[in-house]
């Protein structure tokens, strides 16, 4: 895989494929940021009403040629990524709020780890439009399909407005080292602190790295399946 020039290429099946990247649309980042925002303040206790996880929670959905039926879909936990520059400085905050976790106590740090997270999302240029990310914790099917076709899509669904979008994309595994890797398990450990302080965060091989190349609305109504980009 070979990304250049704004765009992606890759050999799948011995053909070549170039497809031209796309930044996230305005629609789907405002969500994004705005929706996890707003949970974030519940958690808080700042605002009044249940957490939405829809924009952390993604049917992604893979191929392969090998099987009877060849596609294979699975939920995964999905975020959005800083830019490049402020990936190392904020992956190290986020190791900070673990370790004290650690130390202190969950509880005791619960507030301290949530405003970290808060402060990300109200500071929305800090994010880099171009990328998704998730981690591969299982090493199953997905994880075997990406690896033959690294062609995937991503399905959003909001349970709470009924707004829906997907997104076909192509998928690089970054491995332990990496900046972007080490924030995207960073964030995952900063609301999940492992129950066993011998836990490390760079337990995971890999964490992807999603590339939107199509965008399409999935709302029910008149603009279903309307291409977006």
């Amino acid at each position: 895989m070979r990304i250049e020039n704004g765009t992606v290429q890759l050999t799948v099946r011995g053909q070549e494929k170039v497809y031209r990247l796309h930044e996230l649309d305005e629609t789907f980042f405002n969500w994004q940021i705005q929706t996890r925002a707003k949970s974030l303040k519940i958690f808080l206790g700042l605002e009044k009403n249940v957490p939405n996880f829809s924009p952390h929670t993604v049917v992604m959905s893979t191929f392969s040629d090998e099987e009877e039926f060849p596609i294979n879909s699975c939920i995964k936990g999905l975020g959005l990524v800083p830019k490049e520059e402020h990936l190392a400085r904020l992956a190290s905050k986020a190791m900070e709020l673990i370790d004290l976790a650690k130390q202190k106590g969950v509880n005791e740090t619960f507030r301290e780890r949530v405003n970290f997270l808060l402060e990300l999302y109200e500071n929305p240029d800090i994010f880099d439009r171009t990328v998704l990310s998730s981690i591969e914790m299982f090493y199953k099917r997905s994880y075997k399909n990406v690896l033959k076709d690294p062609r995937a899509t991503l399905l959003f669904y909001d349970q709470m407005s009924g707004y829906s979008v997907m997104f076909n994309v192509v998928v690089e595994l970054v491995p332990r080292g990496r900046d972007f890797y080490r924030y995207v398990t960073a964030v995952h450990d900063l609301f999940h602190v492992p129950r066993d302080p011998s836990v490390r965060t760079d337990r995971y091989e890999y964490v992807y790295r999603f590339w939107p190349v199509e965008a399409y609305d999935k709302t029910p109504g008149s603009k279903a399946s309307q291409r977006i980009f």
